[in-house]
């Protein structure tokens, strides 16, 4: 850690510690550091920088035609936007204008939504272009104009934020300073426990913004831990796995704070390509992780470098090799994926918190031999921990919320939050086994917990997969359910049917899956940050998600193979670029010799077609294609 580093972290830290720990404080002391970049967008082809003083020019503005245009009213504004810039000038320029954020969450159902805004008596929603919530929808664009600056003694001192909407109840957390302060104070005993999570690469400390900022985790642990400190965010333009590999590799970001759904798909990823090179190739990757996995428990930081320079094959078409800190959070990663993370250098680490309880802690041991364990570490500072006789996570301290209310009703604060987590505790680190909400019961009257079922399953092929309970001939049934691409073919139908059955025969008898599922239908949004099996179970009760037995689905696709979905649409998009009749174009036509393509018509046709199937480097000349039966090929093998 440089000089610079230890100064901005110091003298942050010690203003707040001696401010009134309120909103007002933290943005002062926050945009100190005017020189510095506090975020970074690229729009494909060149990187912008914001500097902290534009930012906070920007906020200025914006808070003074907010304060204009409605005035201090000290209630709820909505905050509807994704990660961006225009977030952080919205936010603060809510408070600034002295009104108080809420932080809508774009994952949630919009019956919920409404519903929190309703019991927050919400009018004004400051949103990026529309919104669907009611209320006047007000942008960053109709506050700009020259306005009379807000009064300093207007700002306010609170926020509200949602849970993650997996219990389907409307659940509202408010924050004030103080507890944010709090959350922030914690940095001080975690980096002296370890030092590598403000670990820079070229100078520079870059968070990937890839958690939203109304989630808890993404509020905390990635915008307010690092933007406090004079650090820099850098925004993603989608969140395709594509974007988020490259814009960590072009941006050189060293800090990536994500949710399971993004470690599982790199994990898959990985493996994916190995198996394509053979079992020699596979294997000396394993003997390879094996080794600087050994290397890091001697030597942590030098033994990471030596990873991602001896694995630079793989890192390099990852994240690159400026990644320094990764944090996981929101559910449980698999074993397998936090061994492989760390062992190619990437320094993974697992996070506890929630809603209500903000983050409270982090399992910051050093050596790869015991994060591997899955810990969440030990209580940070502002919290302690404590076990239920049934085992059940309770958590106590002056970070967590001040108010809770559920369902339009207050909740009465108990001193000890009951976090509904099953954990155990060794050595002072505590181990999740699962929620108590989500257990089955089996058929012998054990208790099962589908975290621990899940986190077994790797399958490709699968756009999202859960294991939970659904109801089957016996009653409540441990079931995996997948959601395939309407695309897929009998024979990967196949592959993945023998893949889960061979991973099912690992389990015993009474804990193994009954049943597995096929569905066409969305069990969780894209971007969702895990898959709720309270929605995924109500959306399977009203039939909103249509289940197939695996055995009964692979028949069906199979039926259909010889003018297979996926063959149709290629034809389709061939006749649409062609401009010809959709009879004409057959599995074997030639692109060129029977249909009469020019080169620039294949060219639309590949680029329709990798648009159509989101595969990027389908017009690469490695793999051109010439029939719809050779293009369907490729695509099977990419999907």
């Amino acid at each position: 850690m440089n000089q610079e580093v230890r100064t901005v972290l110091r003298t942050n830290r010690e203003q707040l510690e001696a401010s009134p720990k309120d909103m007002q404080s933290i943005f002062r002391i926050m945009f100190l550091w005017k020189d510095r970049v506090l975020c970074e967008t690229n729009d494909g082809f060149r990187i912008q920088k914001y500097t902290y003083g534009q930012v906070q020019q920007r906020i200025y503005r914006a808070a003074a035609g907010l304060y204009a245009k409605i005035g201090a009213t000290h209630g709820y504004i909505a905050l509807e936007m994704e990660n961006s810039l225009d977030w952080i000038v919205a936010f603060w320029a809510i408070l600034m204008s002295g009104n108080k954020p809420y932080l809508v969450n774009m994952r949630y159902p919009q019956n919920l939504t409404d519903g929190i805004l309703k019991t927050l008596q919400v009018k004004h929603i400051l949103c990026a272009q529309t919104t669907g919530c009611s209320g006047q929808a007000i942008t960053l664009a109709d506050l700009e104009g020259e306005f009379p600056a807000a009064p300093e003694d207007v700002f306010e001192n609170e926020l509200a934020i949602s849970s993650s909407a997996t219990s389907m109840n409307e659940v509202i957390c408010f924050y004030s300073g103080y507890q944010v302060a709090e959350q922030i104070l914690n940095f001080k005993a975690i980096v002296k426990e370890n030092p590598r999570i403000a670990k820079h690469y070229k100078g520079q400390l870059k968070q990937l913004a890839f958690l939203p900022f109304y989630h808890i985790f993404g509020l905390f642990a990635v915008y307010f831990w690092f933007t406090f400190f004079g650090r820099t965010l850098v925004f993603l333009r989608d969140y395709s796995a594509e974007t988020i590999l490259k814009t960590c590799r072009r941006h050189e970001v060293t800090h990536i704070f994500a949710v399971p759904m993004l470690w599982h798909t790199v994990e898959s990823k990985i493996w994916a390509e190995v198996a394509k090179q053979g079992e020699k190739k596979e294997a000396k990757l394993r003997r390879a992780l094996k080794f600087t996995t050994a290397l890091q428990n001697i030597f942590p930081a030098f033994g990471a470098a030596v990873a991602k320079q001896m694995l630079s094959q793989i890192t390099d078409k990852l994240f690159g090799k400026s990644v320094m800190f990764c944090i996981n959070g929101g559910s449980y990663l698999r074993d397998s994926a936090m061994e492989l993370l760390n062992g190619i250098g990437y320094s993974m680490h697992n996070g506890y918190g929630m809603s209500e309880i903000g983050i409270t802690s982090v399992e910051l041991r050093r050596r790869p031999k015991d994060r591997n364990r899955n810990s969440i570490g030990h209580p940070f500072t502002s919290v302690d921990y404590r076990l239920s006789p049934e085992g059940i996570l309770q958590v106590k301290g002056s970070s967590l919320c001040i108010q809770k209310i559920v369902n339009g009703k207050p909740v009465t604060r108990e001193d000890w939050f009951d976090t509904g987590d099953r954990m155990t505790c060794r050595d002072g680190h505590y181990y999740i086994h699962g929620r108590l909400s989500d257990t089955v019961i089996g058929e012998n009257g054990e208790n099962i917990n589908p975290d621990m079922v899940e986190k077994a399953f790797l399958p490709q092929g699968v756009q999202q997969f859960s294991v939970l309970g659904v109801p089957g001939q016996n009653g409540q049934e441990l079931s995996l359910v997948a959601q395939v691409n309407p695309y897929i073919t009998a024979a990967q139908v196949g592959r993945l049917k023998d893949y889960f059955y061979s991973v099912n025969n690992t389990f015993p008898t009474a804990s193994a899956v009954k049943a597995f599922y096929l569905t066409f239908d969305e069990i969780a949004p894209p971007t969702a940050v895990k898959v709720s099996r309270v929605q995924l179970a109500r959306k399977i009760e009203n039939g909103q998600v249509k289940l197939t037995g695996i055995q009964q689905f692979q028949q069906e696709v199979s039926a259909a193979d010889g003018e297979s979905p996926l063959l149709r649409q290629v034809c389709k998009i061939i006749a649409q670029v062609l401009e010809l009749e959709e009879a004409k174009v057959t599995s074997q036509s030639h692109i060129f010799y029977d249909l009469g393509a020019t080169s620039i018509q294949y060219f639309s046709v590949l680029v329709a077609l990798a648009e159509e199937f989101s595969i990027s480097d389908y017009n690469s000349s490695d793999t051109y294609c010439y029939t719809p039966k050779e293009i369907c090929e490729y695509i099977e093998s990419k999907l």
